[in-house]
């Protein structure tokens, strides 16, 4: 912009016409610097006013800063004038103005304008380094004075200078004009050239246009930006050829020289184009069961995104389906055989495959699977097969007479192979045919492949009702094999009718069943097709009336009324048959259950092969049980329940056997998980027990990739109960109402149902409680700790122990998160996947497995092509919790663990890794799990993971890790929140976390060192102190009288014997006289004459001093000398019993005892006995033959003949009252023989122990005379110390009880 110069005209209106500004009044101020020196006493041009703005503004742009600039503009005057006087009535100052008066001045263009306002800066408009303002603003101060008053008035003045285009616009250097672009890129997006211009000038119009190298238009430029866009589609590939652009642009703005440049785009080829099979029609032949495992031919595709020429990077593959027949190799597409070919099972002779193939590696775009068609050569392999009757099944009425017109069956041969290698056909009895059939039925014919069966006999059903007759067939080459004719007699009604008696099992789904058939009456006829001659009436003795259940008067049906309660009810009902005149009672047991949802959602599933429906429940053909009541009963000791919990509700018939769904209860209903689960673990036993076929369990076809409605995509499993169509299986006598459960599929991993907005039964978990707020319904539980939103159990506490849950959905693009916290470095997290080797070949692969091994989190996952395995290394810290989070999408599998290793050291690369997916060939995103999901541990009848990998070849074998000890505090499956309370499977399992533990010890191996030692402590101490205290130990030894007593209370094996006191007793003290002295006991055989006295033995030596008990020196009184009646002696008594004891063969001597089982079976202890004389035993008065005196009380309770055996001892023998034995004199029992002594008896008892010896009283025979110590003895009694007390009891009542 070019400054010019000009006078400027400004004119000053003011009112009344007020003078203008003489220079003299004028004041210069602000910024603008004003040379004094000018000529102010003259009027200064305007021009002068503006030329030295433009120079000073001009001046202060060199700086680069923003220009802030004043000056003045002064009215343009000619000539000097006088300053105007204010006019009176006027303050001095103010004058009335008019409206701006704006000038332009013809040699510039100028424009002044009149503002009032305050002086304002200038912006600076610069171009490059070049600033030239636009405008200015300029103020004036009038100042008139009149006598010698001054008024100040200020006015503001706008100047504006307009642009001329008179600068050439450029390019500037900083343009981008090269760049390649992809051929995806879409129409009006930007190719990335940016053309930047330069132009002084403001006003201008510039303009871009490509003049050459924009062929077919395909780029513009915008006008505003200088962008280069994309104007039509790119097409890198044939036949277009968009490759390169070479292009000129042009920018002229239409009134300076036009500036050029060149711009270059440089499109790049995309994976834009499936690859193309080249032909797409391919034909091969080969011949069955001759060409086998060979190579039959080759497939090819291009690549329309490179040259022929060029390496086409494709990859070939095959459908599973395919596969089964044949390979393809992947980088050439050479199609081999699998064996041999059957052309009988193929369709007309010809196979059909669908090759497939991928650009890039097979990680590009799919081609258009081309077509290959197999044709297969015939071998003449079959023999004729019977074409009709249809299914070789045909019918002959019975009774009827063999010549009868039409009692026939036609029989049509035709043969597989083709017609050169099949008919004419023959038929005859095969040399396997049963004679009964050849004597019943004759062949005849042969013209056109076709025979006539015709009778030789009366049929009978009764007799048979269907017979299978095998005929040899063959063709005109002479192949021939066995074909067999089924062949049903007709039924009529020639049986009599007796009573019958059946039963209806039927499960109710909700009891919202409408009114339903469920079966029919039955009563015992042979024949089956006379209904038509029946009539059904209830009878009226029938237990259940017509409340709930009608029976159709002509066809028997049964009819139970919606609302029927469950429970059991019967019906008897009256048949007539009125062909025959006959009536009988058919008794009907109708069993209804209710099912709810939970019974018919959280069932089991299972498939049994080369079975119908009728078959299972039908008796078997020994007249045994059912197999449905077997299935039952088998199926409840898998869970160890009674068949009566278990309800089998769902019989199915498939193309290749019957499904089977049931649940089991004891309280709830179990789990599906643990149904299926054991179910899959007990299946080979339970096909040996019942002989059958189990080709599948858990009936889900998400299962099976290969199978799935879905295919590569999600996939939902969901059961819908058919509420108005019952599934209705029926036998002669058995009779099962289910529910017809229909398989639905959905492709999709979110909710199956829409939210709820209303509260019902269930939406909240584990006892919470729903309310409604704001529209949306909140779940009011136990805690906030311990559920989620909507209850659901979030923790659980695993003490090395295992729990089942429900396997996760089929989701593609799917994730796995879990917190927890342990105190161990190692621990089974989670596990879900095959739990057996693979039970049939498309068994699913797929697991999941994460393990915690010495502080590092190991994840292995395999989605069916390949097993992947992570590690994250945590932070040692048993008092945290940690978090993972286990993803896989197209773009590969993740493992995260937030903050790892603490908040000081853990960082993005060491919490988080990543994977791509495994396998080259359209690697799958699908989880396929077929067992439950195991949290905590696995259960112990696993295989280990060595024999799991051999078996489902996984490509790595996972780690055996013991299970958790700790809590898992939260597990997520995508959306899906697990309750951790819906498990019914488990094992050292407590919810929640913070339940109790029950009491129990667990001993490490530190812990039973700690003990070992311990107790050989504790017996090293104790054997010291029996050795110390045997070694203080003094005994009272009488050297004079070893050898001539052996005293002891000895121990026996006999039963009870030897429980308690187990103490020896010394009877020397027995024979210690009151004044402390011990009589000599020589043997009075010895000293046959009477001179023999027994000689007291002072023990006054403190050595062998004897017990307080008989020391007379330590008793208040002294007891008297017993006196003893005549023929009666103590120390007869006992010398007697020493030598009886002495003669017998044992080692030591004994007391004996009744011996009797009891809560106190001890040995009578004389310890007891009270030797001591009593402070008042001299006033008393007793029988020494019978009482003995106080001193021998005891012995007196023990051997008295009159006692009772009550009183026998101070220990409780307890003898059964009722059972007392009474003694006779001389020690016999009552009833016994004289000839039978009570020692005698025993001896005849097998077992029983021997009764003690014999005692007797000593007399002069046996003791010779003692004259001046006791008085002549009486006549000699046999006494016996013990008698068995159960003597007279019989062997059975009593001999258990003695010892």
């Amino acid at each position: 912009m070019k400054v010019k110069t000009c006078a400027v005209q400004i004119s000053d209106p003011v009112e009344n016409g007020s003078p203008r500004t003489s220079a003299n009044d004028v004041e210069i101020y602000g910024e603008t610097r004003v040379n004094r020196s000018h000529n102010v006493s003259s009027y200064i041009p305007a021009q002068h006013i503006l030329l030295f703005m433009f120079s000073a503004r001009n001046r202060r742009v060199g700086n680069n800063r923003p220009i802030h600039s004043e000056a003045f503009i002064w009215p343009e005057e000619t000539a000097p004038r006088a300053a105007p006087r204010p006019r009176p009535g006027r303050t001095p100052g103010h004058a009335v103005r008019g409206p701006p008066a704006p000038v332009h001045h013809p040699c510039c263009d100028v424009m002044i304008k009149e503002q009032n306002i305050l002086p304002a800066s200038v912006t600076d408009y610069r171009h490059n380094d070049n600033a030239i303002p636009s405008a200015y603003n300029t103020s004036m101060q009038h100042k008139p004075s009149h006598k010698g008053e001054t008024h100040i008035r200020r006015r503001t003045y706008w100047i504006t200078v307009q642009d001329v285009n008179d600068e050439p616009p450029r390019f500037n250097a900083s343009s981008v004009l090269e760049v390649e672009l992809p051929e995806r890129t879409e129409v009006g997006k930007d190719t990335g050239i940016k053309l930047v211009v330069l132009d002084p000038d403001v006003v201008n119009h510039n303009e871009f246009q490509i003049v050459e190298g924009n062929d077919y238009h395909k780029f513009r430029i915008d006008a505003t930006t200088g962008d280069v866009l994309v104007n039509q589609p790119l097409d890198y590939d044939f036949p277009v050829n968009d490759r390169n652009f070479t292009m000129r642009v042009r920018l002229s703005d239409g009134a300076n020289q036009p500036a050029e440049t060149v711009i270059t785009i440089a499109v790049t080829n995309d994976n834009d184009q499936q690859p193309v099979f080249v032909p797409t029609n391919y034909n091969f032949t080969v011949t069955e069961n001759v060409n086998c495992s060979i190579q039959i031919g080759k497939v090819t595709a291009n690549d329309p995104d490179l040259p022929i020429t060029a390496d086409q990077n494709i990859q070939y593959f095959l459908s599973t389906e395919d596969e089964r027949n044949f390979t393809i190799t992947e980088k050439t597409g050479d199609l081999t055989l699998k064996g041999c070919l059957d052309r009988e099972a193929a369709n007309r002779g010809t196979m059909t495959l669908y090759p497939y193939a991928m650009d890039e590696g097979g990680t590009g775009l799919d081609a258009i699977p081309a077509t290959v068609i197999i044709n297969i050569n015939d071998v003449n392999d079959n023999h004729p097969y019977i074409q009709s009757p249809d299914d070789s099944y045909a019918v002959l009425m019975e009774n009827r007479e063999p010549n009868s017109p039409g009692h026939r069956v036609v029989i049509q041969l035709d043969d597989w192979d083709s017609d050169e290698n099949g008919c004419p056909c023959t038929l005859a009895f095969d040399q396997n045919t049963p004679s009964d059939i050849m004597q019943k039925f004759e062949v005849t014919g042969g013209t056109n492949s076709q025979y006539e069966l015709r009778p030789k006999v009366v049929l009978d059903r009764e007799q048979q009702k269907v017979y299978r007759i095998p005929f040899r067939t063959k063709d005109r080459w002479g192949v021939a094999g066995t074909r067999v004719l089924s062949l049903e007699v007709g039924d009529e009604n020639d049986s009599p009718m007796t009573d019958g008696e059946s039963a209806i099992n039927v499960y109710n789904y909700q009891g919202q069943f409408p009114d339903i058939v469920i079966g029919s009456v039955y009563v015992t006829d042979l024949d089956d097709h006379d209904v038509t001659d029946k009539i059904f009436e209830l009878d009226p003795s029938s237990p259940s009336d017509g409340t709930y259940f009608e029976v159709n008067l002509n066809t028997g049906n049964i009819t139970m009324k919606k609302g029927t309660p469950e429970g059991t009810h019967s019906l008897r009902v009256k048949v007539t048959d009125t062909f025959r005149d006959e009536t009988a009672i058919g008794t009907v047991n109708i069993h209804v259950v209710d099912l709810t949802e939970e019974a018919v959602m959280q069932s089991g599933s299972f498939r049994v092969a080369n079975h119908t429906a009728h078959d299972i429940v039908k008796l078997s053909e020994s007249g045994g049980a059912s197999l449905y009541a077997r299935l039952r009963e088998r199926i409840g000791r898998v869970h160890g329940i009674a068949a009566e919990n278990v309800d089998v509700f769902g019989l199915k018939d498939v193309a290749d056997g019957v499904d089977v769904r049931y649940n089991c209860h004891s309280s709830p209903y179990y789990t599906a998980a643990r149904l299926d689960g054991l179910m899959l673990a007990s299946r080979e036993q339970i096909m040996a027990d019942l002989g059958i076929s189990i080709p599948l369990v858990d009936i889900n076809s998400c299962l099976y990739e290969s199978l799935s409605p879905c295919q590569e995509k999600s996939c939902q499993h969901t059961l819908r109960p058919n509420l108005t169509s019952p599934l209705v299986v029926a036998s002669d006598v058995t009779t099962m109402v289910g529910v017809d459960i229909a398989d639905d599929y959905t492709c999709d991993c979110g909710a199956l149902e829409p939210p709820h907005t209303v509260c019902h039964d269930g939406y909240c978990l584990n006892g919470g409680t729903c309310v409604e707020a704001n529209q949306t319904l909140v779940c009011e539980c136990p805690d906030s700790a311990n559920y989620g939103p909507r209850c659901e159990l979030t923790n659980a506490r695993f003490e090395m122990g295992f729990a089942w849950y429900d396997a996760p959905k089929v989701c593609d693009n799917s994730s796995f998160s879990m917190a927890f916290e342990t105190r161990d470095p190692d621990g089974l997290l989670l596990y879900a996947g095959p739990m057996l080797t693979k039970p049939w070949p498309d068994y699913p692969k797929d697991f999941i497995y994460v393990v915690l091994r010495n502080w590092v989190l190991e994840a292995y996952l395999d989605l069916g092509s390949g097993t992947v395995g992570m590690k994250v290394n945590l932070e040692q810290n048993s008092k945290r919790s940690f978090d993972f989070f286990l993803s896989w999408t197209d773009d590969g599998i993740s493992l995260e663990v937030p903050n790892c290793l603490g908040n000081s050291s853990s960082s993005a690369t060491a919490c988080k890794k990543t994977t791509p997916l495994p396998g080259t060939i359209s690697p799958s995103v699908l989880l396929n799990t077929p067992g439950p999901l195991q949290l905590g541990g696995v259960v112990d009848t696993m295989p280990s993971f060595e024999e799991l990998a051999s078996s489902y070849e996984w490509t790595i074998v996972p780690p055996v890790v013991q299970p958790i000890f700790g809590c898992v505090l939260e597990v997520r499956y995508n959306d899906y929140l697990y309750d951790l309370n819906s498990t019914d499977y488990t094992r050292s399992t407590y919810l929640p976390c913070n339940a109790p533990t029950p009491a129990k010890v667990i001993l490490g191996q530190q812990s039973i060192i700690i003990i070992v030692v311990s107790l050989s402590c504790l017996i090293l101490l104790v054997l010291l102190i029996l050795c110390l205290a045997r070694r203080g130990k003094k005994t009272i030894s009488h050297p004079e009288l070893d050898g001539i007593v052996k005293e002891t209370i000895g121990g026996t094996d006999l039963e009870g014997y030897g429980e308690k006191d187990m103490t020896q007793y010394d009877l020397k003290l027995l024979r210690v006289g009151p004044d402390g002295h011990l009589f000599n006991d020589t043997d009075p055989q010895k000293h046959p004459d009477d001179s023999f006295q027994a000689q007291p033995i002072l023990l006054h030596d403190d050595r062998r001093r004897p017990p307080d008990v008989v020391d007379d020196r330590r008793q208040e009184r002294v007891a008297p000398l017993a006196q003893m009646p005549d023929g009666l002696s103590i120390g007869d008594f006992i010398n007697d019993n020493i030598r009886k004891v002495d003669k017998e063969p044992t080692d030591f001597d004994d007391v004996r005892h009744y011996c009797f089982e009891g809560d106190e079976m001890s040995i009578a202890s004389l310890s007891s006995i009270d030797s001591s004389a009593s402070t008042d035993s001299g006033s008393h008065a007793f029988d020494y033959a019978n009482d003995w005196g106080p001193r021998f009380e005891k012995l007196n309770q023990i051997y008295r003949r009159d006692s009772d055996e009550e009183e026998d001892s101070e220990f409780d023998f307890n003898i059964p009252k009722g059972r007392k034995r009474d003694t006779l004199p001389g020690g016999k029992p009552k009833g016994s023989s004289p000839a039978q002594s009570p020692a005698d008896g025993d001896a005849q008892r097998p077992g029983r122990p021997r009764d003690g010896p014999s005692v007797t009283f000593a007399t002069p025979e046996t003791q010779g005379s003692r004259e001046g110590l006791l008085p002549e003895s009486p006549p000699r009694r046999d006494y016996h110390e013990a008698v068995n007390p159960m003597a007279d009891l019989d062997e059975t009542e009593g001999a258990e009880s003695w010892c």
